[in-house]
């Protein structure tokens, strides 16, 4: 049967046969574009080469059609192109460099300058006029509109190839392909298959980085927005809609496709078709608009008769550019829910970028249709994107629509619906980047009072962070702030009568005088104050920065802020203004801040509250900073500078010296005497300039007392950033020539001051050591309580006038001693002063010891107390003091843990004392009174109850820090092979399953007791530990020094014993922890299993002392023996009865002592079996005897 076919065109198919099969006739030569002009500007010897190149390719297609006039099936073809893959390709000259095309528009190296070897087809075609030759794409898209005409089928079958050929895929659709639009998805799906499944994961244009390919986006872009513009303004796009839609099918089935360079090639080439559709529909709406004004104007005019034509023209054009705009918004819906719907959420995050952007520029475009709820919360559902780029675009494109007021009204609902996300990102998201867009997107909502006031507050809170570009971005959002509180503070009074009670800054001259700056620093203060105390890094950053502050200079965080806020905030340029308002005395003012008095009211406004005054002194500092570096930048630009304006800057900084010189003294004699005012004054004396000061009148005389100010707080602080402070403003003063000898004289007589001192606090240790000894033997309770009596003056002596009196001591021994354990803190350390730091970590030792000894006399005293029920002893009142200097103690104590390395001597002394005062309180909770005695009343009962209090969590964290290190420590130098935990969380409830071997043995069987009993290694007396863990260097700088030194057998075996020591002290303040019940229940099990995780691979010692945590066990198994006599249960009550305490000091290995390190380790080991012999021949004499008093021991007073 023979099928008649036509084409579109209404032209016969001349070229299909009987069998159903197509013959492709040959292409003719001069059909084709001369393979020449793709080339740009090419050589007369490339054209040469391809012209006889085409003469072959010509000559054997007139063969092939000579021989066999009907063609290969397509399985044939297939099958020879996967051939002509498989062999090697053969060797190309090198490329030519293309010159630059002459004409103007979109023009690009895309393609190599060597041509193919036979005539380029329509696609190829199409492909070099877009990206090879130097027409634009106007141009471009001319010439393709010019060939619907002509065939409309063969038009976008070339289209579809060309976006084939722009992935790089060199098959081809045909016209019966473009037919057949039902089969486009079966037809691309054969493509991707055998074309294109072997280049599936190679680069594509669209995403490379080579040269030839930077513009290639762009002028894809480009093409297409032109296409779609050139078919509106033809009229194909409505004459002809199914062109667009052919096109569009297409495209869109390509943009599902699995291979992700096709996928991403015809999203973007969708996109931009969708782009250039909203470019259609904003002019036929202004054309609509145009047209309507016209209308109304023709109707409205009074010549009827002549306008009824010109009113029948306008309607029917507004009916017209109606249907046009029915029809673009059809075609752009369509496009959204085949390809957008689908995209935004692709796996590919260039992918989901490009649909954003898109999005973002069809809102913009197209407020009418776009600027829509169902529409916009796309944008919102991509803010919590997993890839950060896509989150920045979707900011930015939101913020780029906020930036348009006409946008506000519609984009309300979307605003109150992710807001929140908006914040969230602002303060949290992880990226930069985004948080900085972020922070811009919400001050337009700021101005726009779409933002809620902890929404506010959060943000503004931000001017805290870190990250310095968060800083600098959020400076505009809290200045806008202040200004709002300002204003808020103001609008109820009446402007005349606000300007007559507090004129502004520019109206008076008096720096000193009130005016209306005075209320916005109030604000400043106010706002910095509760932002900081409200800070989410207020227990974390700010300590770092303050710790760094102390020893590096490093700035606070007040004057971080007022660097991001410098810029944006106008008074803080007039820093005189500001030290007039600190060197007020804020204290006379009594004024009521809501009184209808105006000028009352005002004086309430502007008085300072604690803690303001130190804030604004680092304000202070650093706006002074801020003003002397932008006149610094002044002076070193002397492009265009004239020698009037040279001048003005060298008056404003002698003016600014002045300033300073006259402030600074003043400052210091109202706020000297706080540790953080006076840091941040002596700061601001290093701004400055002794030279500057010296050309005044008076300048050396004024700037030696500001010296000796500088020398009196040297000599009166303690407290480290102090010292710190006013020894580089020393420094500075002396890289002045003028003040170089005078700041020599200062601070040689400073140091000459010292050396009694020096001498005093040496004298100091060894008196604390003395009452740390002293207290061990008797109760020195009431000793540690007394107050210090008021220091006499000395007597005057002939001639001369008597010396004033020492300073007096504020507080008892006890707060004295609280003093000067807090030395103990690291970021107290003066660095490179080890013997001096050595002196100080042996004064806070003995101070920790005295105190550990006052709080076991105190309760043994309640102890008493609670027997003899003393009502007098045992008031609330006293109860809760007690507990009050616990927790004091405890607080010096945990900086000293927690500031140091994990075996720092001090730190595990520290340690100690503190496991001991948390067991010693919890010997109280079963504690009651003689039965003669009665009951104790309710609240003194509680009041001693609420003294047992567990150990925090984060003091646990430290200590068992310490334990796994010492037991590293030991294991290393005894060879032995210890399990440790993988993560920090197995101490917190963990089990052995997260546990590896130190020295890779997963082997977790139970050691022998030869293993536990198995002394050091000899082999380990000629190995080096360059294998240990990084810790290695800290394990041994708190051995004894004499051992240390010594590298023979003997001094080894003595390290090894000082660890075991250590170890097993430490172990068994835990296990007396974990017995007093002061753990934790939730963390008391993973406590428990670090303890026993190594009981069997650290000795005999090790063992034994976790082994009392088995005792419980043990106790219930032997109660349940009924067969007692009456003699073991004697003999049972006096082992577990409570023996009256007697408080010793720790007994402490002498090392000089040891003769033979090895021999004494066999003595222990020998002793403690026969201890254990003899232990266990008396149990078996006497039978296992249950415990009546089971429970007692644990609450007894435990000594050393």
């Amino acid at each position: 049967m023979e099928i008649d076919s036509s084409l579109p065109n209404g032209t016969a198919d001349s070229s299909r046969r009987k069998s159903g099969r197509v013959s492709r006739a040959p292409a003719v030569f001069a059909d084709e574009e001369h393979a020449g002009s793709l080339l740009q500007n090419g050589s007369a010897t490339k054209r040469k080469r391809v012209n006889h190149d085409d003469i072959q390719d010509s000559d054997a297609d007139e063969s092939d059609e000579d021989s066999d006039e009907s063609e290969p099936a397509e399985e044939e073809i297939r099958a020879k192109r996967r051939e002509q893959k498989k062999r090697p390709a053969a060797a190309k000259p090198a490329p030519k460099r293309a010159k630059t095309a002459a004409k103007s528009g979109a023009t690009l190296a895309i393609r190599s300058a060597n041509v193919p070897s036979k005539p380029a087809n329509k696609a190829q075609k199409l492909y070099a006029e877009v990206f090879g030759k130097g027409q634009t794409a106007e141009d471009v898209a001319n010439q393709w509109i010019a060939t619907i005409a002509a065939d409309s089928v063969a038009a976008i079958r070339d289209l579809v190839n060309f976006v084939l050929k722009c992935v790089e895929c060199d098959v081809e659709i045909t016209s019966a392909d473009i037919e057949d639009i039902d089969n486009v998805p079966g037809k691309l799906g054969d493509v991707l298959e055998e074309h294109y499944n072997d280049k599936a994961g190679a680069e594509y244009p669209l995403i490379s980085k080579a040269k030839q390919y930077v513009e290639f986006k762009t002028v894809l872009v480009e093409f297409f927005d032109a296409l779609i513009k050139s078919l509106h303004i033809s009229g194909i796009l409505y004459d002809q809609p199914e062109v667009y839609d052919n096109i569009h099918v297409w495209v869109g089935t390509m943009s599902g496709a699995k291979y992700r360079p096709f996928r991403h090639t015809a999203t973007v080439i969708s996109l931009s078709m969708s782009t250039a559709l909203c470019s259609v529909a904003s002019e036929i709406l202004q054309s609509m608009a145009t047209t309507k004004t016209q209308l109304d104007a023709e109707q409205k005019s009074k010549k009827k008769a002549s306008n009824k034509t010109r009113i029948a023209s306008l309607q029917e054009s507004i009916k017209t550019d109606e249907k046009r705009l029915e029809l673009v918004d059809a075609s752009l819906r369509d496009a959204f829910d085949t390809v957008y719907v689908h995209r935004y959420r692709d796996v590919d995050e260039k992918i989901r970028v490009e649909c954003v952007a898109a999005l973002g520029g069809w809102i913009s475009k197209y407020r009418k249709m776009f600027l829509e709820g169902q529409y916009l919360r796309y944008l919102g559902w991509v803010m919590s994107d997993p890839n950060s780029p896509t989150r920045l675009e979707v900011i930015r494109q939101v913020k780029q629509l906020y930036g348009n007021k006409r946008n506000v009204t519609a984009l309300r609902a979307f605003t109150d619906r992710f807001r929140p996300r908006m914040v969230e990102m602002g303060a949290r998201d992880a990226d930069v980047g985004v948080r900085v867009e972020s922070i811009e997107l919400l001050d337009r909502l700021r101005n726009y009072d779409l933002l809620e006031p902890e929404d506010i507050d959060t943000i503004g809170r931000l001017i805290f962070d870190a990250e310095p570009r968060v800083r600098k971005t959020v400076g505009k959002f809290f200045v806008s702030n202040i200004e709002d509180l300002y204003k808020d503070a103001t609008e109820d009074w009446d402007e005349e009568q606000y300007n007559d009670a507090l004129p502004s800054a520019d109206d008076g001259d008096d720096q000193m005088a009130p005016n209306q700056n005075w209320i916005k620093f109030k604000c400043l203060a106010e706002t910095l104050k509760d932002y900081d105390a409200r800070s989410e890094s207020a227990n974390s950053t700010e300590n770092n920065v303050r710790t760094l502050a102390s020893t590096d200079n490093a700035e606070s965080r007040y004057m971080l802020a007022t660097q991001a806020i410098y810029t944006h905030m106008k008074e803080l340029e007039e820093w005189e203004s500001l030290a007039g308002y600190l060197l007020y005395d804020h204290s006379s003012i009594t004024a009521d801040p809501e009184s209808d008095d105006v000028a009352t009211a005002v004086q309430g406004k502007y008085k300072l509250a604690n803690n303001e005054e130190t804030i604004l002194l680092d304000v202070l500092y650093f706006s002074v900073k801020m003003y002397l570096s932008t006149l610094l930048e002044l002076a070193k630009d002397k492009k265009g500078r004239t020698h009037a304006a040279k001048d003005n800057i060298k008056t404003k900084q002698e003016t600014v010296a002045h300033n300073l010189s006259t402030f600074i003294p003043q400052l210091l004699s109202r706020y000297g005497s706080t540790t953080d005012a006076a840091t941040s004054i002596l700061r601001l004396e290093q701004l400055l300039d002794a030279d500057l000061i010296s050309d005044l009148q008076g300048g050396e005389a004024t700037y030696s007392n500001l010296l000796e100010d500088i020398n009196k707080q040297f000599m009166t602080h303690s407290d480290v950033k102090v010292l710190a402070e006013a020894s580089r403003a020393f420094r500075a003063a002396r890289s002045f020539e003028q003040s170089q000898e005078a700041t020599d004289t200062k601070s040689a007589e400073s140091g000459r001051r010292q050396l009694p001192i020096c001498r005093a606090c040496y004298k100091l240790v060894n008196l604390c050591i003395r009452i740390s000894n002293l207290a061990g033997v008797v109760d020195c309770t009431d000793i540690i309580e007394q107050s210090f009596a008021p220091p006499k003056a000395a007597a005057a002596k002939k001639g001369k006038k008597a010396a004033p009196a020492p300073p007096a001591i504020e507080g008892t021994l006890f707060d004295l001693l609280i003093r000067l354990i807090e030395r103990g803190d690291n970021s107290h350390a003066m660095t490179g002063h080890d013997r001096f730091a050595a002196e100080e970590d042996q004064l806070c030792a003995a101070v920790a010891t005295t105190l550990s000894l006052y709080f076991r006399w105190k309760v043994v005293g309640l102890i008493r107390a609670i027997e003899n029920k003393d009502e007098r002893t045992l008031t609330v009142a006293n109860l809760v003091d007690i507990g009050t200097k616990r927790n004091n103690f405890v607080e010096v104590l945990t900086p000293i843990i927690t500031s140091r390395s994990p075996l720092d001597q001090l730190r595990v002394a520290a340690i100690h004392t503190l496991l001991d005062i948390y067991t010693l309180f919890a010997t109280l909770k079963h504690r009651q009174p003689k039965a003669s005695k009665g009951e104790l009343d309710d609240e003194p009962a509680l009041t001693i109850a609420a003294l047992t209090v567990p150990i925090p969590d984060e003091l646990l964290t430290e200590v068992m820090a310490t334990h796994e290190r010492l037991e590293k420590s030991f294991a290393r130098k005894t060879s032995r092979k210890i399990l440790e935990h993988k993560n920090p969380k197995s101490r917190r409830g963990g089990s052995r399953a997260g546990t590896t071997d130190v020295d890779g043995d997963d082997d977790e069987r139970e050691a022998t007791q030869a293993e536990i009993e198995r002394p050091p290694d000899a082999s380990d007396d000629e190995e080096e530990d360059s294998d240990a863990d990084s810790s290695s260097g800290a394990d041994d700088e708190d051995a004894e020094p004499s051992i240390q030194e010594g590298g023979g057998k003997e001094a080894k075996k003595q390290r090894a014993l000082i660890a075991e020591q250590k170890l097993c002290e430490v172990s068994s303040k835990i296990v007396l922890a974990l017995l007093g019940g002061v753990i934790g229940n939730k963390v008391a099990v993973g406590v428990k299993e670090a303890i026993q995780l190594n009981r069997t691979k650290l000795g005999k010692s090790y063992a034994e002392v976790v082994k009392f945590l088995d005792e419980k066990k043990d106790k219930k198994t032997a109660a349940k023996d009924k067969s007692k006599s009456k003699a073991t249960q004697q003999k049972s009550r006096e082992k577990v009865t409570p023996e009256p305490m007697e408080l010793e000091e720790d007994e402490i290995v002498d090392i000089d002592d040891v003769e033979d390190g090895h021999d004494a380790l066999q003595r222990e080991i020998v002793e403690e079996e026969e201890a254990d012999r003899l232990e266990e021949e008396m149990r078996e004499r006497d039978g296992d005897d249950g415990d009546d008093g089971e429970g007692e021991g644990e609450d007894e007073v435990i000594g050393d």
